[in-house]
């Protein structure tokens, strides 16, 4: 059934990306609501002196909202899949601009927070409009806002991603966070999980503030206790994600882990890193990841094959190369110092590179490398326990096993000279080697 305004489709349709911003309005039953929003978005979008669409999403053909956005002039689509991520999803799929924009068209969502969004755009992949930042404020109702708050904080405790108002509609994406985030919640638990999805996947997100107000007209179409089942199911599968290798942020968070031997261990070997390094501020860290160790040397260069891990470092301005081991995209001697910490239990035996590291470093250069110790029976044993623990975490991912013999001897093959060794609770090896004249 042709919807309001694809009729006049017929006009040039600029092709995707031409259009700096997408608006997507899920609306049930909201022809006096959007009647209010279109026109004050417009307003809005121009002020802020960017080429705009404005798409309205419908649950059926039969809902009068459509009658609406033809009298607006505003392009009217029914969704292909039922709930308010389904909206999302048809908006999102018809969407044309280099960003997209959402909010509710029941106008609590205030259009004048747009152009704060719009200057925020450069700094974010997704910008928040937040109710609960500094200077946001919430007029639901004294039950639905300390609803939405308890809500936010236990997301917010339990999955680790640091935005205050999780829940909220009113955000501005870049569009190429779809590229990746693709699939998501039935209903209103859609607004988290895509917010979790982009945030796992190296993503950056930003609130600023906006007041929320109540609905212009009509009722409420939330359903407090159907939506609250599925925002706790929700939790729990998003809980696994964040806590598996899966999330770009993993060695990070590691760090300031709950579990006290993961905190303890992370920090042991950031610890041994640190001490191994001498004078010289060429310094290399193959298999950066998102650890503390790049995070504490400003001046290194981070090489990482996972471009999630490489989009999040991003965030903290570290300077970052995309590469593998087996061949280094680096000069001769470039290196100072080289890093190569729990990388090669990563790798096949044939892809592991002893001779590149060798390569890159000045004659007499050092080479920290660390790996877990398969000559002993204490990693081993963590492994096992590891996988029935935490089976999304690095149980099955370690293909290639070392020992302290094994390890000595490629290093000393490949030209260097192992000086120092250490162990954490004789699980992981830590050497120093410095590399031959």
């Amino acid at each position: 059934m042709t919807t309001a305004l694809e009729e006049k489709k017929e006009a040039i349709v600029p092709a995707v990306g031409k259009l700096d911003v997408s608006v997507v309005l899920p609306a049930w039953n909201e022809a006096e609501n959007v009647r209010r929003i279109v026109p004050q978005l417009r307003r809005v979008l121009e002020k802020g002196r960017v080429s705009y669409e404005i798409t309205v999403v419908v649950p059926n053909a039969e809902d009068p909202t459509i009658a609406a956005c033809r009298d607006l002039g505003v392009t009217a689509l029914v969704q292909k899949d039922p709930g308010y991520g389904g909206a999302l999803k048809t908006g999102f799929e018809a969407a044309r601009g280099e960003f997209i924009l959402t909010l509710d068209a029941d106008c609590s969502h205030d259009p004048s927070a747009v152009l704060s969004m719009l200057d925020a755009r450069e700094r974010a992949d997704v910008v928040v409009g937040s109710r609960y930042v500094r200077f946001g404020h919430s007029q639901a109702g004294r039950f639905r806002d300390s609803l939405s708050r308890v809500l936010n904080g236990f997301f917010r405790g339990l999955l680790d991603v640091p935005v205050m108002d999780m829940t909220s509609g009113f955000r501005l994406y870049r569009r190429r966070v779809f590229d990746e985030v693709k699939t998501w919640g039935r209903d209103f638990d859609a607004l988290p999980e895509i917010l979790v999805l982009a945030f796992t996947l190296g993503f950056s997100v930003v609130e600023v503030p906006f007041h929320y107000r109540p609905r212009a007209a009509g009722a409420s179409h939330a359903r407090v206790v159907k939506f609250g089942i599925r925002y706790l199911r929700l939790a729990w599968r998003l809980w696994w994600l964040r806590y598996s290798y899966f999330s770009a942020d993993y060695d990070q968070r590691a760090f300031y882990s709950r579990i006290p031997l993961q905190r303890y261990w992370q920090r042991k070997r950031y610890e041994i890193i640190l001490g191994f390094l001498e004078q010289g501020p060429a310094v290399l860290d193959i298999g950066c990841g998102t650890s503390m160790v790049i995070m504490a040397l400003p001046e290194a260069v981070g090489l990482e094959v996972a471009f999630k891990k490489l989009r999040f470092l991003r965030q903290v301005g570290r300077r970052l190369t995309a590469g593998v081991l087996a061949r280094l995209p680096f000069k001769s001697g470039q290196f100072d110092q080289v890093i190569c910490s729990e990388v090669i239990e990563h790798i096949p035996l044939a892809e592991i590179s002893f001779a590149e590291m060798r390569r890159v470093l000045k004659p007499g250069g050092v080479l920290v490398i660390g790996t877990p110790d398969y000559g002993t029976w204490v990693w081993p044993f963590i492994e096992w326990c590891y996988k029935r623990v935490m089976p999304g975490g690095y149980s099955d991912e370690h293909v290639t096993h070392f020992t302290e013999q094994s390890l000595r001897e490629s290093l000393e093959k490949a030209g260097f000279e192992v000086v120092k060794a250490r162990w954490i609770l004789r699980g992981e090896m830590i050497m120093k080697a410095r590399a031959r004249a």
